[in-house]
């Protein structure tokens, strides 16, 4: 599994949850629409949204350690 780190605050679309820079999300699938690219992740509480990809800093493998 991937995860990557925000850069800057996001508001999840359904739930209006604000997440703040610095979280950590695990990247569920990349997705190109439009001519942009999204990412579908899921947060730390469970759900999951999609992002556009400059919203995380960088997109690293998982260590497998919690």
């Amino acid at each position: 599994m991937n995860t990557a780190t925000l850069v800057k605050s996001v508001r999840d679309p359904r739930s209006g949850e604000v997440h703040l820079p610095s979280e950590e999300v695990t990247v569920m699938s990349v997705i190109r629409n439009l001519d942009r690219t999204l990412m579908k992740v899921r947060w730390q509480t469970g759900a999951e949204c999609e992002v556009f990809a400059e919203e995380p800093e960088e997109v690293h493998q998982a260590t497998g350690t919690c």
